[in-house]
Order: C-alpha cells, then sequence, then structure tokens
C-alpha cells in the first residue's frame, strides 16, 4: 500500500479532505452564520459528496464543533495567556513608559494574530458571531475561549491603565481593546479600499503604531514613540 509521511495514501486523502472540510466550513459559517450554510453547500464549496461531511464529521453541527475547537488550538498564539501578561508585568517597572511597552507587546501579539495571518481570519469573524448570536457551544467557548481571553485582557488593563476606578471599568476597557482590532478586521476590504492598499498584511509598519498608540491612549500611557 502506498504511504505519505508514515501513513497511508488512505489515511493522508482523509485528513486532507478533513482539514479542507474544516477550512470551508470556517469560511462559511463565518460569511453566512451557522443558520445560514447548508449541508449542500458545505459539500459543493468543499468539492466533495454530502456523504463525506456525514462520514468526517456526522454532519453540519459537528463540523461546527471541530472548526470551533481548531480556534481553541491557536488562542494563546492571538491573545497572550496571562501567566504570560502577569510574567511580563513583573518585568517591567511602574514607570509609564515601562508599561507602555508591555501594552505594545501585547497588541503586537493582538495584530500579528488577528490582522496579519490571515488563516485566522475566519474563526476570528466565526467568535464575533457567536457574541451576538450563540450556538449550542457558546458555554464551552465562554469556558475556553471568552472568559481566558478577557481575564488576560484584564490583566492587562489592571496592570498598565493610570486610572481603574472598578471592575466595570477593568472589563469594559478590556472589551474596548480587543473590539477596536476585531471591528479592523471586519472592516477590512472596505478599509483597504478608502486607503489604496492590497491588504493589511504589506502594511503592519503603517498599521501597528496607530493601533499600539490609541491603545497607550486608552489606558492613559504616553502616547509617543509607538513603533
Amino acid at each position: 500500500m502506498s504511504r505519505k509521511g508514515g501513513k497511508s495514501l488512505k489515511q493522508a486523502q482523509g485528513e486532507e479532505t478533513r482539514a479542507t472540510l474544516i477550512y470551508t466550513g470556517a469560511r462559511l459559517f463565518a460569511q453566512n452564520g451557522y443558520n445560514g450554510v447548508s449541508m449542500r453547500t458545505l459539500a459543493a464549496e468543499a468539492g466533495v459528496n454530502l456523504a463525506t461531511v456525514s462520514y468526517h464529521f456526522g454532519g453540519k453541527a459537528g463540523l461546527y464543533e471541530a472548526v470551533i475547537r481548531e480556534i481553541f488550538k491557536v488562542r494563546d498564539q492571538i491573545y497572550p495567556p496571562t501567566p504570560a501578561v502577569e510574567a511580563r508585568l513583573s518585568e517591567a517597572g511602574d514607570t509609564p513608559e515601562e508599561k507602555a511597552a508591555v501594552a505594545d507587546w501585547f497588541m503586537d501579539t493582538l495584530i500579528n494574530g488577528l490582522l496579519i495571518r490571515t488563516e485566522y481570519a475566519w474563526g476570528t469573524v466565526i467568535i464575533s458571531r457567536e457574541l451576538v448570536h450563540p450556538s449550542e457551544l457558546h458555554p464551552k467557548m465562554e469556558e475556553l475561549f471568552f472568559r481566558p481571553n478577557l481575564e488576560s485582557l484584564r490583566t492587562l488593563v489592571r496592570g498598565t491603565a493610570a486610572h481603574c476606578r472598578n471592575e466595570a471599568d477593568e472589563v469594559i476597557t478590556a472589551h474596548a481593546i480587543i473590539s477596536i482590532v476585531v471591528k479592523l478586521l471586519e472592516s477590512h476590504g472596505l478599509i483597504c479600499k478608502i486607503i489604496g492598499w492590497d491588504s493589511f498584511e504589506n502594511h503592519l509598519k503603517d498599521i501597528s503604531p496607530i493601533i499600539k498608540t490609541r491603545i497607550r491612549g486608552l489606558l492613559g500611557l504616553p502616547m509617543e514613540n509607538a513603533q
């Protein structure tokens, strides 16, 4: 039997089909929402028959869950985890400039993970949709994605904000930070068309200082020298 990378040809083809279905599903779910995607459309877009979707995932719900699990896997590549934020804050001094450097580091990770790495784009839109139109997987997403990411952002706000009056201030400021980046992603096409860019990916040096300067201002930190 033919083998590819230590696997049988059949296994390799099966994994490739699975990956294609997950990517296609992510794109369609992001564009149309869970209820706006039919099994027939999924199969046609992925170039397979209906039975193949059922064979690999048991149906649309199983495919959606697989897409969500893929998002969970890359969570820490998009959002710095709380221990990493705590370590950065612990290493930094108490001056506004040093706190601003921690905020810049955090935003660099978000910008690269959400705006520049296009393979994560569909997943980000799905996450945004889940906040507005929760699916049956929302409780799991809250546990494994929303709350850990919010705690990471809250840790950043607690450690860097010049003035943080109470828990409500902390939570809303944390949400404001991520909302800025997500809304930029959702408006990617329009923004690039207006400015005359081909994509965000080729203009990181222009985008990054703008976002980091505004986030510094939101946190009450010095707005100069953000790179």
